[in-house]
């Protein structure tokens, strides 16, 4: 028992952001749709092909490494140390590789298609039910203590998802844009766990056994596997463009319609919503809603270390076990709701803010709220930005993210675990793209001359009259 208990608590502590100093770049092409399925519209870039990417953020409040004795960019490694404040461990788990993908923005219109694998997930856990988990020296506190209403879950999910986008500029004014844009994606759901716990009561009796056990819980899991489950999600958009000169008769990247002229905008506001979905898993699948009376656990003896042998472990019980089961489940996406605003100060500097809220809705991996502001610098073959983000209404963090070109991009939405001098290091974060741009050819083709009778030739018109 103790060992699943710990696989809730310590999984609750992962959280992958969004990419917040590349995602708004003027440069960022195909990898600009996952917050706003609109921002390829009116790209700098004609043509954007993402070859592999990745990004993975690990935020912890149950453990964490003391200031100045981890710092990996000098080599500096300790031991973790836990957290025994007296708050509610919670967290979420957002890993992201992408495949490839290529956009295109021409005229009106942007259209792209991608590839990505993903797993996400969300935890949260009472301090005294993890304590009880990791078994440290602190648990001697608790024995011969009543611990009463405990809630928990952990609700995790891996997928892939093969996607196509679309936008369209709906409507022009003299200086702006209005757009509409979507990202249709197919699911293949490989495996979902998610375990609730409503309520839980029990009785430390000594070091190694709780009794008196009363606890309500559902969960449900398949066994991993490829095509475990079929879904579809959709991300939807809408944005605002102010444009810096009239745009009556511009349309982007379209050299015969308006020349090699590229218009940016002053600011501009979008709002989306994205991974609106779901995932019918019916291989291997299974769904328990239980509750369980008046039993004992002895948790040296107990085998459960994964939620198949929960399964197991669970259905041995006997007397005072009630449960209720069926073999298939639908895995809700993990819903996000976003605003977005771009200001343009017109010298090669953006300042971008974005805000993110995540619903929970009908026992989904709910992502965390973030809120998040990004002073950025950007121009054709570099770029730089440093982000400043509220994860979770909480946990501030400041980092950088660096563009080489348009072709290798790194970052982290969390810079202090590189140094680890400033404060305790709760999490890590790093990303990276490694991408090929085209831009739209505007030099005027010269023919090369082969001989000197070319020259003539071209000329035959004045020489003879």
């Amino acid at each position: 028992m103790r060992k699943l208990v710990f696989l809730i608590s310590i999984s609750t502590h992962l959280f992958s952001q969004d990419k917040l100093g590349y995602i708004s770049s003027t440069y960022a092409g195909v990898s600009s749709i996952y917050i706003n399925p609109t921002n390829l519209l009116n790209s700098k870039i004609f043509v954007d092909i993402n070859i592999v990417g990745a990004s993975l953020f690990v935020e912890n409040n149950l453990v964490y490494f003391p200031k100045k004795e981890f710092a990996p960019v000098f080599k500096k490694f300790t031991d973790p140390v836990q957290n025994l404040k007296e708050v509610t461990k919670r967290g979420f788990l957002n890993l992201k590789i992408e495949g490839p993908s290529v956009g295109v923005s021409f005229d009106n219109f942007s259209f792209g298609f991608f590839v990505n694998g993903r797993v996400m997930g969300a935890a949260k856990v009472s301090k005294d039910l993890a304590t009880l988990a990791i078994k440290n020296s602190s648990q001697n506190n608790f024995i011969g203590k009543s611990v009463k209403n405990q809630n928990a879950f952990f609700s995790a999910g891996a997928w892939v998802e093969f996607g196509v986008n679309a936008a369209y500029m709906y409507r022009r004014n003299h200086y702006s844009f209005r757009n509409v844009g979507v990202n249709l994606k197919y699911l293949v759901g490989i495996i979902h766990t998610d375990i609730r716990l409503n309520d839980l009561d029990y009785d430390i009796t000594n070091d190694n056994t709780i009794d008196n056990v009363h606890v309500k819980a559902a969960y449900k899991f398949n066994e991993p596997n490829w095509n475990a489950g079929k879904g579809f999600a959709v991300d939807l958009g809408w944005s605002y463009s102010r444009m810096l000169d009239p745009v009556s008769n511009y349309y982007p990247n379209n050299k015969k319609a308006n020349g090699c002229k590229h218009i940016d905008y002053k600011f501009k506001f979008g709002v989306s919503i994205t991974d609106l979905g779901f995932i019918n898993y019916k291989k291997n699948a299974s769904v328990k809603k239980l509750e369980y009376e008046d039993g004992g656990i002895n948790l040296d003896s107990s085998k459960i270390n994964s939620v198949e042998s929960f399964d197991t472990e669970i259905s041995n019980a006997g007397n005072g076990l009630k449960v209720k089961s069926k073999n298939r489940f639908i895995a809700i996406m993990p819903v996000g709701l976003s605003a977005q605003y771009d200001y343009n100060f017109e010298n090669k500097f953006y300042l971008n803010s974005i805000l993110i809220i995540g619903p929970y809705i009908f026992g989904n991996v709910k992502r965390p709220d973030m809120l998040a502001t990004t002073l950025r610098y950007d121009r054709k073959y570099f770029g730089a930005a440093i982000p400043l983000s509220l994860y979770d209404w909480r946990y501030p963090q400041l980092g950088f993210s660096l563009r080489f070109g348009t072709n290798f991009i790194i970052g982290t939405d969390r810079a202090g675990f590189i140094f680890g001098k400033v404060r305790d290091t709760y999490g890590a974060d790093i990303y990276f793209n490694l991408k090929i741009a085209l831009f739209k050819h505007c030099g005027a083709k010269k023919r090369g001359m082969k001989s000197i009778y070319d020259c003539i030739r071209k000329d035959k018109g004045l020489l003879f009259d």
